[in-house]
């Protein structure tokens, strides 16, 4: 395990607005490979932080941007009551939310002590979602992690969701992970088999892991979701994910 360092940087905005980031990254040496999150619904918390920090330890340096820009749940550790948590996605702008993640891992590949050409998308739930957005529209990545994507179709396509994140498969350049529970409502068996299909239709390379008997958002920290299995494996086979990439590089 690697000494880390937190800290708090601002990014420039797509539009004329700015983000706050937080970095987690290892104390010296370098250069390392690069990882970009997308938070969870619940916008940046306990639960991220642990996840960059753990990450910092084996060797990567994380930045989370703020896509909500302060505006997200007002206590975003309380898993109790989603009421606010809805209200948050409804009003998120998912086209600029996703640029603001894009932001993240442009500021990434700047830093002398990371390795531009190993550079990760990696998300929760909403931020999953945006992770598949910037996975499509970013081909310098060099691999991207999606954990229960919330959104890969929307209700309904607006200004501020232009186009259904599974729709824009065929334009991912890099090896994906996607990770859900069997008893995920999101993805259902008939949508897992289109996103398998569309994966293979378009030659994206990915490995799908589903675990038996977990939920959406099995790794928080709450009883009534939380599934003790399913997180302990998922981020093994995660982060050996990461590791078969980068050894690849």
């Amino acid at each position: 395990m690697t000494d880390i360092l937190t800290r708090t940087v601002t990014l420039a905005g797509h539009d004329s607005g700015t983000v706050e980031a937080l970095v987690v990254e290892p104390a010296s040496g370098g250069p390392y490979p690069g990882v970009v999150f997308g938070a969870e619904a619940m916008g940046p918390n306990s639960f991220g932080r642990k996840v960059a920090s753990e990450l910092a330890a084996l060797g990567h340096v994380t930045i989370t941007p703020d896509y909500y820009r302060g505006r997200g749940p007002s206590r975003p550790d309380d898993y109790s009551d989603f009421t606010e948590v809805m209200a948050a996605i409804d009003a998120l702008d998912f086209r600029q939310a996703t640029f603001d993640v894009l932001a993240g891992a442009d500021w990434l590949r700047a830093q002398p002590q990371v390795d531009a050409a190993r550079t990760a998308v990696w998300g929760y739930c909403t931020g999953a979602s945006l992770a598949m957005l910037a996975a499509s529209l970013e081909r310098r990545f060099a691999a991207a992690v999606w954990f229960f994507p919330s959104q890969p179709v929307f209700p309904e396509l607006t200004p501020k969701r232009p186009t259904h994140p599974m729709d824009l498969i065929w334009s991912i350049s890099c090896p994906v992970m996607m990770i859900y529970g069997d008893q995920d409502p999101i993805m259902p068996p008939d949508r897992l088999a289109e996103m398998r299909r569309r994966f293979e239709q378009w030659g994206v390379p990915h490995d799908i892991r589903i675990y038996e008997g977990a939920g959406h958002a099995f790794g928080a920290d709450n009883p009534a979701m939380r599934n003790e299995a399913a997180d302990t494996a998922s981020w093994a086979d995660a982060t050996g994910f990461l590791a078969r990439v980068w050894g690849k590089e």
